[in-house]
């Protein structure tokens, strides 16, 4: 991470973002946002932004000495990275919802987005809530997704390379499930304190078929 945070340029939008992420994730929510959608084009930094995000929630106060984060504290204007936030990350192009993961390490098989946020986010506690709507597909709503998130510390969602997972799914209708879970996520996190979901697509209409743009 400290290597990570050496070789990074720190533009303007960089260092606006991550100190708005910061101060949320503090519990100041004055001129904050609980959601970002970060739409560039390919090559356009988002993994880069979302990779520096996940390293600050991850160490917490031991990052405040690397280099580029006493300017993300100063424009947040709190007095350090807060610790012990709850982090999940979730990428299209790596979850495989047919294989799943986990059920033979000794841990709950988990097929959907909201169940592996939900394990990453506080494992067997956290996945107890949507174990159900992870074996039928069936997207939580606000109220089961605001008792998936943590209560005693900040949380970081991160989802990234989200239109693959859409494209490869879609005629098992499981795009529009990861819609609504998306819409609902997003409105409870706005009703938290200190909750911060990102998500990222590609801006370039290369990218999109032609049922991603109708979706």
């Amino acid at each position: 991470p400290q290597r990570f945070f050496d070789r990074t340029f720190f533009t303007e939008h960089l260092t606006g973002m991550a100190a708005e992420v910061v101060r949320r994730l503090s519990g100041n929510t004055t001129e904050t946002s609980a959601v970002f959608n970060m739409t560039t084009q390919f090559g356009g930094g988002k993994t880069h932004a979302l990779t520096l995000l996940y390293h600050l929630a991850k160490n917490g106060s031991a990052a405040n000495r690397w280099r580029g984060v006493s300017k993300i504290l100063e424009r947040a204007g709190v007095k350090s990275v807060p610790d012990n936030c709850a982090v999940a990350v979730f990428v299209g192009t790596e979850f495989d919802s047919i294989t799943g993961r986990g059920g033979n390490d000794g841990t709950p098989r988990r097929q959907t987005p909201w169940g592996e946020i939900a394990w990453q986010l506080g494992q067997a506690e956290a996945f107890s809530h949507v174990a159900k709507h992870d074996a039928d597909y069936q997207e939580p709503k606000g109220d089961v997704i605001d008792m998936m998130l943590p209560r005693d510390r900040p949380c970081l969602i991160l989802m990234d390379e989200v239109l693959s997972f859409f494209s490869s799914y879609r005629k098992a209708g499981y795009a529009t499930a990861l819609y609504n879970f998306m819409q609902s996520l997003s409105e409870t996190a706005r009703g938290r304190e200190n909750v911060v979901f990102v998500a990222s697509v590609p801006k370039s209409d290369y990218s999109y078929t032609q049922d991603d743009i109708a979706d």
